[in-house]
């Protein structure tokens, strides 16, 4: 049994998969700068190659008609600690019986685990499409904020680049310390959203927002506020629809600004 040191990344983990296949049977996968040292560990270094690590992803597609290249992208992404290992078996079991209904045997326990991580993964990818708040910089880019469970961070830019294919946008995750950045052709990644963003507050710095995003925002949350009917309002249907773990980076959920006194208002005192 051997652990695999990779360099961390989806395209280490395949090369790790492809280098067992030629080595000892993986006991573990592990980030090599988050590896502590044993005596008793017979330790595999595994560099990350581009080149195969699109062969492996290009054979497990082949045979489960697209559906496992994703899949095992999800499962990474997770962050469960289990999450390379199992990936690393479900490739070796895909390419061993080479059919695609073996990712519907939910007898299997990795198919099992990996359905369950899966449907985790989706749940906070469409939660992200619905609760990314976007606002307008100085720049003339729109900049949000987001703190997802799992990092869903690189599945969420075909729905935006579809979504707002004419703007420039920036979503960053605050808790991982990296963002996607659409310029209007592509998308790229980034490791900080610089003076934009506020890191005492972990939140955008109003100073470089559009002079005129407060305004909207304040009209966002007078909008949330008037189409809330009280005698209807079902506070654990609520939360169970926007959890509060959400809340700080949703602009309606944000605390109304007191309203300035008019010079009208002052004249009548």
């Amino acid at each position: 049994m051997g652990v695999y040191l990779t360099d961390g990344s989806f395209e280490g983990l395949l090369c790790a998969v492809y280098a067992s296949y030629r080595g000892p049977a993986p006991a573990a996968i592990v980030d090599r700068s988050m590896y502590q040292a044993s005596l008793l560990d017979v330790c595999v270094e595994v560099s990350a190659d581009p080149d195969i690590a699109r062969r492996v992803l290009e054979g497990i597609d082949n045979v489960s008609d697209g559906q496992a290249g994703r899949l095992c992208l999800m499962i990474f992404l997770s962050e469960f600690a289990d999450a390379p290992l199992l990936v690393c078996r479900l490739i070796r079991k895909l390419m061993r019986v080479r059919q695609a209904d073996y990712l519907k045997n939910y007898a299997d326990s990795d198919v099992l685990r990996a359905a369950q991580i899966r449907k985790m993964m989706d749940r906070e990818i469409h939660r992200m499409h619905a609760f990314v708040r976007f606002q307008q910089g100085q720049d003339g880019f729109w900049y949000a904020l987001v703190d997802p469970d799992f990092d869903v961070l690189p599945l969420l830019d075909d729905h935006f680049v579809r979504r707002f294919a004419d703007m420039g946008w920036r979503i960053f995750d605050v808790r991982r310390g990296y963002g996607i950045a659409y310029d209007g052709e592509q998308v790229r990644l980034i490791d900080s959203l610089g003076a934009v963003l506020d890191p005492l507050r972990a939140q955008l710095d109003e100073a470089r927002l559009d002079g005129q995003e407060t305004a909207f925002q304040e009209m966002w949350k007078a909008y949330f506020k008037a189409v809330n009917i009280p005698a209807r309002e079902n506070r654990r249907q609520h939360l169970r629809q926007l959890p509060p773990r959400y809340w700080k980076y949703l602009s309606e959920k944000q605390p109304q600004r007191p309203e300035r006194p008019t010079d009208l208002n002052l004249r009548d005192r």
